[in-house]
């Protein structure tokens, strides 16, 4: 009869085991299914059943984190902590809740003494690392190679752990590596085939890529895996609105609202309706309503379209604090290139930020993987910056096209160059121009701005190697200026120019500084002020410290033309 009892006993401890183990997962399949107050719901259950129920209490602070409740999620691990503080799932849970809130350190600590206190004869528990892995893939301060360690770790140790695999394709995709997140959202799948987060996760990276055939196929195939998949229904809505099937898209909408909770936030989908039909001012104002509504939890992607709105409608300032606010809400792998070329269009019209405007349209370039498109992008970037005069911008923005080309340009380097030398950064620009005349040794152009560059990084024609090398660039400039006078008479002039004054006022030399005056009025005759010059320079009476030679110095020559690119310590004057 004893006997019987234990196994009565000991059968009805497994089944209670079961149902917990089975309402726990239940609980995090809606929190995955982004139904988060009917996770919130399950684990509450649990916990009020059996208050010291850690691994509930994890999830519950977890689906917290997920209504974007970040301060209730730290009192309930605090709190816990306090008659729990050894507890390792508890800690990754507040080191979660630290990274959040910007606290890198204190939540790094608490990670480590989390592993440490799980650690036993086989290691680190698998729980606690995919948990501390979890946060930090989830938070923008999260370390996401850190993460990458654990998870692989915890693979090792749990090979066929469907959540530590999902987890781990997540961070992949959050280190824009997406091959290798498809290959482990693959492996999740075999190892839980009715995991549609997975398939999901996987659709949204075919959704960056813009191959449209397999993410329409892959937010289907998780809607067959579970008939309640939430986002699947939003993100199909959101495909056929864009390819403006109103109809198609108004079914997908019914159909996420009625598989999702109920929440103010259901509004966005016939707001976002309207903006796709272009009624701009009503999409704002509701959109403008919903965040009333919502407060604190409202998602990031009311406020990118608000940005979006106020920029179709012509108003691109009334846009900023809104694309600030969905930048700083926003998950960063669940950023778009479009997200990043939304708020270069922004900062180009409004702030004038070189930096963010640079760092967005070359994010934005990196995530897109069509050529042509990644193309357009960086040459609309390039138009807008030199558009506005922005000079060293538009260089960088140039390197990178030049280094996106399937086969770079050989007028890449002059280019970059040219506006490094436009904006004054002159070593840059050197190296650039340097680099254009090995590709094309015989081009006018490159020689020239080389000669200038050189003259800008010394205006007193004195120091070496800047001197040389202006002089021998001048020289092969007016060289090649020969093929067509007319085209290059302008280049050749500077140059005879600059010349005559290099040779008169800093090698003494008349005899030279007259015969390239006298070259520059081959290419224009009638060039009234080298032919002043020249009449000048042959008046000017020999110095008797140059050994009778000319005393070097144009001075105070009414007829002369003054100019800024002669200047040096003599005080020659000349036009350039």
């Amino acid at each position: 009869m004893l006997k019987t009892t234990i196994t009565i006993l000991t059968a009805g401890l497994l089944s209670l085991s079961g149902i917990q183990a089975q309402s726990i997962q239940e609980g995090i399949n809606n929190l995955y299914a982004e139904r988060n107050k009917t996770a919130k719901e399950t684990f509450e259950k649990l916990i009020a059943t059996n208050p010291n129920n850690l691994e509930a209490i994890y999830w519950l602070g977890q689906s917290e984190i997920g209504m974007l409740d970040v301060k209730s999620a730290r009192d309930l691990y605090s709190k816990t902590l306090q008659s729990n503080g050894n507890a390792p799932l508890i800690l990754a849970g507040m080191g979660h809740v630290n990274l959040l809130d910007g606290k890198k350190d204190e939540a790094r600590q608490m990670f480590e003494t989390a592993i440490n206190l799980s650690t036993g004869k086989k290691g680190a528990d698998v729980s606690v690392l995919n948990a501390i892995a979890r946060a930090n893939v989830d938070a923008k301060d999260g370390d996401i190679a850190y993460a990458i360690d654990k998870l692989k770790l915890a693979s090792t140790k749990d090979a066929k752990n469907a959540d530590v695999l999902l987890n781990l394709g997540d961070a992949y995709r959050k280190a824009h590596e997406g091959g290798q997140a498809v290959v482990t959202y693959d492996m999740a799948l075999q190892a839980n085939p009715s995991l549609a987060r997975a398939v999901f996760r996987k659709g949204m990276i075919y959704y960056t890529q813009r191959n449209w055939e397999l993410f329409e196929q892959l937010m289907k195939q998780s809607i067959s895996i579970d008939s309640k998949f939430a986002p699947a229904y939003y993100q199909l809505y959101y495909y056929y609105l864009g390819k403006l099937d109103f109809n198609t898209a108004q079914d997908y909408a019914s159909k996420f609202i009625s598989n999702t909770e109920q929440d103010p936030q259901n509004d966005y989908l016939r707001i976002q309706t309207l903006w796709a039909q272009k009624k701009y001012d009503e999409a704002i104002s509701g959109a403008k309503a919903l965040i009333a509504a919502a407060g604190q939890q409202t998602k990031p992607k009311v406020y990118k379209l608000l940005a979006d709105a106020y920029v179709s409608k012509g108003d691109t300032a009334g846009g900023k604090q809104y694309i600030d606010e969905y930048f700083a809400k926003q998950k960063e792998e669940e950023l778009v290139p479009t997200d990043y070329i939304l708020r270069g269009q922004i900062y180009g019209a409004t702030t004038g930020d070189d930096k963010i405007i640079l760092d967005s349209y070359t994010r934005a370039a990196q995530m897109d993987s069509d050529y042509s498109d990644k193309m357009d992008l960086l040459q609309k970037a390039v138009t807008q910056f030199e558009t506005k005069k922005k000079w060293c911008p538009a260089a960088e923005m140039r390197i990178i096209q030049a280094k996106s080309r399937k086969a770079p340009l050989p007028t890449d380097p002059f280019f970059i160059g040219l506006r490094f030398y436009q904006c004054g950064n002159y070593q840059r620009a050197d190296s650039a121009l340097k680099a254009y005349i090995a590709l094309a040794p015989d081009t006018v152009f490159g020689h020239y701005y080389r000669a200038k560059t050189m003259f800008a990084l010394d205006t007193t024609m004195m120091v070496e190697p800047y001197a040389s090398s202006m002089v021998q660039e001048y020289q092969k400039t007016l060289q090649l200026s020969e093929m067509d006078k007319v085209k290059f008479k302008n280049q050749a002039v500077e140059s005879s120019k600059l010349l005559a004054g290099y040779y008169n006022n800093i090698k003494k030399n008349k005899d030279s500084a007259i015969n390239y005056l006298q070259k520059g009025l081959e290419f224009d005759p009638t060039n009234a002020s080298i032919q002043e010059l020249i009449d000048y320079l042959k008046k000017v009476k020999p110095s008797k410290a140059s050994g009778g030679k000319a005393a070097g110095a144009i001075k105070s020559n009414p007829a002369s033309i003054k100019s800024s690119a002669v200047k040096n310590k003599a005080k020659v004057v000349s036009k350039a």
